[in-house]
C-alpha cells in the first residue's frame, strides 16, 4: 500500500511539470499571473519560549515540551514579477504545549511539582514579500519573509499540581490538584495568562511543482511578549514558536 502510494504521489508530481527546454534561475519578466490564489494546510509542532526560572526564584527547574499544532487557510499573492510578488493568508491555527517544573518556597519546606497543559487557537494572518526561483524547467523555488499578526480565539489550560510539605508536627503531607481554566486572559492561569494579540516574525519556503502543487515549510516566532500579567510585580517573557511543514494548491 505504501509503495502503491509513493508512486502515485510521484506520478502526479511528474504529470503537473511541464516538458520545456530550459528555465531561467530569476526572471525579471512581469508576472504571468497578477494574483496567485492557494488553499494550503500545514501540521507540526507549536509551543512558548518564556524565562520563568530566571524572573521567580522559587522555580528550582522548568521544562517545556512543544506540542502538536495543525491547521489550515487561503493564501493570495500579488505577482509583482516573476520573480517577486507580495502575498498574505487568512490562517486558523490550532496549537497545544507543555510545561513542567517544580517550585519550592523560601523555607524548603514544601516543594510542588507542576504539569501545564496548554491548547488554543489563533486566527493567523501573515504578510510577506514572496522570492520565485525557478530551479528547473516548472520547478519553482518559493521563499516568503514578513511578518504575521495572530488573534487567539480560544484556549484552556489544564493544571496538576502535587504539593508535599512538613507540617507543625514534622510530618510529611501530601496534596493534589487539578484545574482547568481558560487560556487568555484568565487571572486563574498559573504564573500568567496570555495576550490575545500577537505579532512575528513569518518565514516560509516552498517547492512547487508545475502551476498548481507546492510543498514546503514555515517558521514563526513571536516579537511581542504575550504574558498577561496585569496585577504582578514581576512580568514574565512568554513569545509564541511555530513551526510546521505545509502543502498547497494554486487555483
Amino acid at each position: 500500500m505504501k509503495k502503491y502510494i509513493i508512486r502515485l504521489v510521484i506520478g502526479l508530481i511528474i504529470a503537473s511539470v511541464p516538458a520545456t527546454a530550459s528555465a531561467q534561475f530569476i526572471s525579471y519578466a512581469p508576472a504571468k499571473k497578477f494574483v496567485e490564489v492557494d488553499v494550503h494546510l500545514f501540521g507540526g509542532t507549536t509551543g512558548i519560549i518564556q524565562n520563568y526560572d530566571s524572573k521567580f526564584r522559587e522555580i528550582t527547574d522548568v521544562n517545556g515540551d512543544n506540542g502538536t499544532g495543525f491547521g489550515g487557510g487561503v493564501g493570495v499573492v500579488f505577482g509583482l514579477r516573476e520573480w517577486l510578488g507580495f502575498g498574505t493568508e487568512l490562517n486558523l491555527l490550532f496549537a497545544r504545549n507543555k510545561l513542567n517544573m517544580a517550585v519550592s518556597n523560601t523555607e524548603a519546606v514544601s516543594m510542588s511539582n507542576i504539569f501545564i497543559k496548554n491548547r488554543y487557537s489563533y486566527v493567523n494572518i501573515p504578510l510577506f514579500m514572496s522570492f520565485r526561483f525557478n530551479v528547473l524547467p516548472g520547478l519553482r523555488w518559493n521563499i516568503d519573509a514578513g511578518i504575521y499578526y495572530a488573534y487567539g480565539l480560544s484556549g484552556r489550560q489544564k493544571q496538576n499540581i502535587y504539593r508535599s510539605y512538613v507540617n507543625n508536627l514534622g510530618q510529611l503531607m501530601g496534596s493534589t490538584v487539578e484545574t482547568s481554566t481558560k487560556y487568555f486572559k484568565n487571572s486563574a492561569t498559573f504564573i500568567n495568562s496570555y495576550r490575545r494579540s500577537d505579532l512575528g516574525l513569518h518565514l516560509a519556503t516552498a517547492i512547487q511543482f508545475g502551476s498548481h502543487f507546492y510543498i514546503g515549510m514555515r517558521f514563526q516566532i513571536g516579537m511581542r511578549n504575550v504574558a498577561y500579567t496585569p496585577d504582578g510585580i514581576v512580568n514574565p517573557s512568554v513569545h509564541n514558536l511555530n513551526f510546521t511543514g505545509c502543502v498547497g494548491y494554486k487555483l
